[in-house]
C-alpha cells in the first residue's frame, strides 16, 4: 500500500516538500514538520484524507500550547472520535510537565490519555454510528483516531465531563482490586487527589464497613469526601491520629514518599498497603521490621498496561473496569462532578499548566472542553499540501479565547 501510494505523483512531491523543510528547519520546528510528514505518510498507506484539530503540547518542560495537529483519517477497525471533553491527571501531568524525578519525558509531548466525544464516522464492522458518544484513552486534542477495540460507549444519562474521567477510574479501579476491599474492610486512603478522592467512593461501593481519607492540609477537601467516615489532616490532627486506625487496606495515593511510613502507621495486623501513585523519589524511613512482624503486605498497582492495553487479556481487563465505573456512576454511587477544580479553555493550556506546576496548587482535576473552540478550530479537512500550523511555536500568532 505504501509503494502504491508513493506511485502517485502529489505523494512523492509532498514527501520531497516535507525533507526539503525539515532539513531548512530550526531546531523547534523540525519536530513538527516530522509529524506532518508522519500524518500525510500515514494517510498515503490508508488512500484516505487528512484532519486538523488542535492539541496540547508541551514544546519544552515547563511550557504549553495549543497548536494545530493533523491526523490521517481512520484506518479499517479504527474510529474518528470529535472530542467534547479530555480530563487532567495532574500529579502525573505536573510532573511530566516538570520532569520531575522518575519520569521519562520527551520533547515535544502530547499530554493526556482520557478523553470522551462524538463518533465522526467509523468503519462499519464496528458497533458505532455516527453521533455516538465515546471515551477513550487519547491525549489532549480536539479529534483522536483510535481503534476501535479501545473506544467505549458511554451510557445514557452520564455526561460527557463524568464520562471523561473513565481512565482515571480505571486506575482508581485498578488499585481498589489489587487491595482487595471486601465488605467489612476497615479502608485508609492517603492522598485527596482524583484517584485518592475516588477511591475513598470506590471503598465505600464495595462494601467497606468504614473509610478515612488522609491529607497533610485541607486544601483539596471537596464535597466528594462527605461519603468518607472520618477525614483526618496531619497538620490539625496530628501523625498520630493514624496509630488506632488499624486498617485492612491502605492506598497510597499521594505520589509522595513521605506518605510509605504514614501508610505503615495506618495499617492493621495482616493488612495490605497499596501504592497506588508514582512516588517521585526514593521512601528514607519505612519500618520494614514492623511490616514483616504484623505480616503486611505492599502492593503495587501502577496501571499503565490498562490504559495502552496491547494484549487481549489487558484489554478485556481494561473494559472491565470501564464498565464498572460507568456502572458506579450511573448509579450514582460516584459523585464525580465537585472534583473538578476547572474547567479549561484549550488556548488557556498555558497558564492552566503553569499554575498547576505550583508546589501550592489545589487542582483535584481539571477538564479541557474542546466544545467550547469553533468548529473550524476543532476539526477541518486539510489537504497533503497544508503547511503545518507552527504560529504557536515561532510566536507569530497570540493565543485567543473564544466562547
Amino acid at each position: 500500500m505504501a509503494s502504491k501510494a508513493l506511485q502517485n505523483p502529489m505523494v512523492r512531491n509532498v514527501a520531497r516538500l516535507g525533507i526539503k523543510h525539515v532539513l531548512r528547519s530550526d531546531t523547534k520546528s523540525a519536530p513538527y514538520w516530522l509529524r506532518w510528514g508522519m500524518a500525510r505518510a500515514q494517510a498515503a498507506r490508508r488512500m484516505k484524507g487528512l484532519v486538523r484539530a488542535t492539541a496540547i503540547v508541551w514544546p519544552e518542560s515547563g511550557r504549553a500550547i495549543a497548536i494545530g495537529r493533523d491526523f490521517a483519517k481512520p484506518a479499517r477497525g479504527q474510529v474518528l472520535i470529535r472530542s467534547s471533553a479530555s480530563a487532567v491527571s495532574p500529579g502525573t501531568e505536573r510532573a511530566f510537565f516538570l520532569r520531575l524525578p522518575n519520569t521519562t519525558p520527551s520533547f515535544p509531548s502530547f499530554p493526556g490519555y482520557s478523553l470522551v466525544g462524538e463518533v465522526v464516522s467509523s468503519s462499519k464492522e464496528l458497533p458505532f454510528r455516527q453521533g455516538d458518544l465515546v471515551a477513550a484513552a487519547a491525549a489532549h486534542a480536539s479529534v483522536a483516531v483510535v481503534d476501535g477495540d479501545q473506544v467505549h460507549p458511554v451510557p445514557a444519562g452520564i455526561s460527557a465531563e463524568a464520562a471523561s474521567f473513565v481512565q482515571l477510574g480505571v486506575i482508581a479501579i485498578n488499585a481498589l482490586e489489587r487491595g482487595g476491599v471486601a465488605a467489612g474492610d476497615s479502608v485508609v486512603v492517603l492522598g485527596q487527589g482524583i484517584i485518592g478522592q475516588l477511591l475513598v467512593q470506590l471503598a465505600l461501593a464495595a462494601g467497606a464497613a468504614s473509610v478515612t481519607s488522609v491529607a497533610r492540609t485541607d486544601r483539596r477537601v471537596s464535597d466528594a469526601l462527605d461519603k468518607a467516615n472520618r477525614v483526618i489532616l496531619v497538620e490539625r490532627d496530628g501523625a498520630d491520629a493514624l496509630d488506632d486506625l488499624s486498617a485492612s487496606v491502605v492506598f497510597d495515593a499521594t505520589g509522595h514518599p513521605d506518605a510509605i511510613p504514614l501508610a505503615v502507621r495506618a495499617v492493621g495486623r495482616g493488612g495490605t498497603i497499596v501504592v497506588a501513585g508514582s512516588p517521585r523519589a526514593p521512601c528514607e524511613s519505612t519500618d520494614f521490621g514492623r511490616m514483616a512482624d504484623e505480616e503486611v503486605t505492599i502492593q503495587g498497582a501502577h496501571a499503565g498496561r490498562l490504559l495502552q492495553p496491547a494484549d487481549a487479556d489487558a484489554r478485556a481487563e481494561a473494559a472491565r473496569c470501564i464498565e464498572t465505573f460507568f456502572r458506579l456512576a450511573a448509579e450514582g454511587q460516584l459523585d464525580l462532578e465537585p472534583m473538578i477544580s476547572a474547567r479549561v479553555h484549550p488556548w488557556e493550556a498555558d497558564r492552566f499548566y503553569r499554575d498547576l506546576a505550583q508546589s501550592d496548587d489545589a487542582t483535584i482535576t481539571a477538564v479541557f472542553c474542546w466544545d467550547r473552540l469553533t468548529a473550524k478550530d476543532r476539526m477541518k479537512r486539510v489537504s497533503y499540501l497544508s503547511a503545518p500550523d507552527l504560529a504557536p511555536i515561532t510566536g507569530a500568532r497570540k493565543m485567543r479565547v473564544g466562547s
